[in-house]
């Protein structure tokens, strides 16, 4: 079944073959035309507004975080956090850790290799600020983490382990039951998901995780809500590192109070748009048959993929070529060429993809690897698509 008659950019674009789904999704018409409903006929602020259009706007608010809740198996809509985009939501954890005393100089946090810097970068900063130790896992030879790397560096000053679900540059899924069940309970597990919610079911209790955060602009929603997940434990006993407007309590000339759940964590005007558009990105999943059947046209196509990749002799395929476990993104090496030339020919020929190290250096350093070319499916993309793609790559000698 395709589902590109529901994206009207194709409609618009008749010859676009969009392969930058990683970076970010096209939005189907339906959360277009929801959106802009919306913004006819109900746009106001909400918290404050005692009037019809402010109540109707806070009520689809908490829908889009009781929808959120369900598709994550998160026990409370008070525990989801809205932020503005994947880094934002990384800074305000770290930085809340740091300023409630959580760690301190010598403290260790566990990452992997494959991190995108948006998991990686704000842990740097805490490196600089307050004097934290940084250890990454490496990968083993079936592409999984190196869990015997694991256990030698987990060590009693490991107090965070911070790992991405799926990475951004191999399409790898990572099976981070193996890390919760050797994890202590004095470490805190924090999951990057922004890979791996767009692809399949997510559940934060299978992952056994205190905090879990993706993006809706990669899983069909507009670009500028985030999603932060912790469990409700910690969220109380954190202090946030921002604050004003609705997070707080009460202010006088000399100090100020925290607001309850989950209104502490978000001192900013919401993004309410952003909100809805969540909302129905994910009706849409629902209506389309839920993740189940992406991942059943996700096995697909990847099959399909990786068959045509073979071949091309020329091309070399960033880590595992087998078709199980993984995500329909598939990072390229073609021999003599530059990924940004081959990106740019491409482009000619209406095909979108990724070129360069996809915010992930510290991997493409220890691969000896200058840059790549990132091919990214969704749901809308067919068979068709990935044919036009290797027809023109046939032209590279």
């Amino acid at each position: 079944m395709s589902f590109k008659k529901d994206f009207p950019i194709f409609q618009n674009n008749p010859d676009l073959v969009f392969f930058d789904s990683t970076s970010t999704t096209q939005k189907p018409e339906y959360v277009i035309t929801w959106v802009k409903k919306y913004l006819e006929n109900d746009y106001s602020n909400i918290h404050r507004g005692m009037y019809d259009i402010a109540i109707h706007s806070e009520k689809l608010y908490k829908k889009s975080k009781e929808i959120v809740a369900r598709h994550i198996w998160a026990s409370d809509i008070k525990e989801i956090i809205y932020t503005y985009n994947s880094t934002y939501a990384s800074n305000l954890l770290t930085s809340s850790l740091k300023k409630s005393n959580y760690l301190k100089a010598w403290d260790k946090v566990l990452l992997s290799i494959v991190e995108h810097h948006a998991n990686l970068v704000p842990w740097l900063i805490l490196k600089e600020e307050i004097g934290i130790e940084i250890e990454f896992i490496w990968i083993d030879d079936d592409y999984n983490l190196d869990l015997k790397d694991f256990d030698e560096k987990y060590d009693e000053n490991v107090k965070v382990i911070a790992l991405t679900h799926v990475s951004n540059v191999t399409g790898q899924i990572f099976d981070l039951k193996k890390i919760w069940k050797r994890k202590r309970d004095d470490t805190l597990f924090i999951v990057d998901a922004s890979q791996s919610v767009p692809h399949m079911r997510v559940d934060v209790n299978e992952l056994n995780c205190d905090a879990l955060f993706f993006t809706g602009h990669k899983v069909l929603a507009l670009s500028g809500i985030w999603i932060l997940w912790w469990k409700k434990e910690l969220l109380n006993q954190l202090i946030p590192s921002f604050s004003g407007g609705w997070a707080i309590w009460e202010v006088t000339c000399d100090k100020y109070s925290n607001a309850t759940l989950p209104d502490k964590f978000e001192p900013w005007t919401p993004n309410i748009v952003w909100a809805v558009s969540l909302l129905r990105a994910f009706e849409y999943i629902e209506w389309i048959g839920g993740f189940e059947e992406i991942e059943e046209k996700e096995a697909e196509l990847i099959e399909y993929f990786l068959e045509k990749l073979k071949t091309f002799e020329n091309i070399e395929l960033m880590w595992s070529s087998k078709a199980k476990n993984r995500v329909w993104v598939f990072s390229l090496v073609i021999n003599n060429y530059h990924s940004d030339d081959v990106a740019e020919l491409l482009a000619e020929n209406g095909i979108a993809v990724r070129s360069g190290k996809h915010c992930a250096h510290p991997l493409f350093a220890k691969l000896w690897y200058a840059n790549s070319l990132r091919v990214s499916l969704y749901l809308y993309n067919t068979k068709k698509d990935i044919d036009k793609f290797f027809d023109v790559i046939s032209k590279l000698k």
